[in-house]
């Protein structure tokens, strides 16, 4: 590693890398102890929709892996900076009512202003889509909380929130403002959340398009791992490789000392 790159903190992805939906990978839960232990700051970093963060906290308790709300850095967190910057007053959300609850605004049916659009999770979302797509007909403006094409959920590959919004986009033709990871903005919150240079700062995850290159393109090292949504040949997709490929979160130690 080339001087001035010492790894003074990390950037942690959640799922497919501390867990696949509802199982925790093994040595995840372990390896976070260690980081407290050690009091190496890190942060989870997080395209996760379904959830506000302390939603997210209260499933990381549970799973065994301690942390508090402001441990999470969320494109749910980045959607209620977003909203605050522009002064949307009358937002519709296409979101579970949890990562609703993180914003300060309220949902509105009729006259929205702005279209924010995450996970439904399971629920029935023609209806909602609907109305979204007739909001944005009358000029409201489409956020993408992220734009992630599918996940690995506990049946498998599974279409996630990018698939509605390009929907959306497509049907009423408006092009929408994409937060979440692997937008540079989103990585620089984070990055400013740990107050850490991102040259020091080493970025873990499963995906080689929202973790690896939105990392890179912010100056952060990288760390693929091989759980989750990761296939094989993944890395050679990318045009500059990450810093270090490993077969879990829990070589991680292995780097860091």
């Amino acid at each position: 590693m080339s001087a001035g790159r010492e790894i003074k903190g990390l950037l942690i992805d959640l799922d497919g890398v501390i867990y696949n939906q509802d199982t925790v990978i093994p040595g995840a839960a372990e390896t976070i102890q260690y980081l407290t232990d050690k009091k190496i700051p890190f942060r989870f970093i997080t395209n996760t929709t379904m959830k506000s963060r302390s939603g997210l906290s209260a499933k990381l308790q549970f799973m065994g892996i301690h942390c508090r709300p402001e441990h999470i850095f969320s494109s749910v967190y980045a959607g209620v900076l977003y909203l605050g910057n522009i002064a949307a007053e009358r937002p519709y959300f296409l979101l579970t009512p949890d990562a609703q609850s993180e914003f300060s605004q309220a949902h509105h049916d009729e006259n929205a202003d702005v279209v924010v659009v995450g996970d439904l999770g399971q629920e029935n979302f023609f209806t909602p889509l609907n109305r979204a797509f007739q909001h944005l007909l009358n000029g409201a403006k489409l956020v993408a909380l992220q734009k992630n094409r599918f996940w690995l959920s506990n049946f498998g590959y599974t279409l996630d929130a990018g698939a509605f919004v390009a929907m959306l986009e497509f049907a009423a033709g408006v092009q929408a403002v994409v937060l979440g990871k692997p937008n540079k903005a989103f990585f620089d919150l984070a990055v400013q959340s740990i107050d850490i240079p991102p040259q020091n700062l080493l970025m873990i995850g499963d995906d080689i398009e929202s973790d690896m290159r939105g990392a890179q393109q912010s100056g952060l090292m990288t760390m693929l791992v091989e759980t989750g949504k990761y296939r094989p040949g993944d890395e050679n997709q990318l045009q500059t490789a990450p810093d270090f490929k490993l077969p879990s979160l829990r070589f991680v130690r292995e780097i860091i000392g």
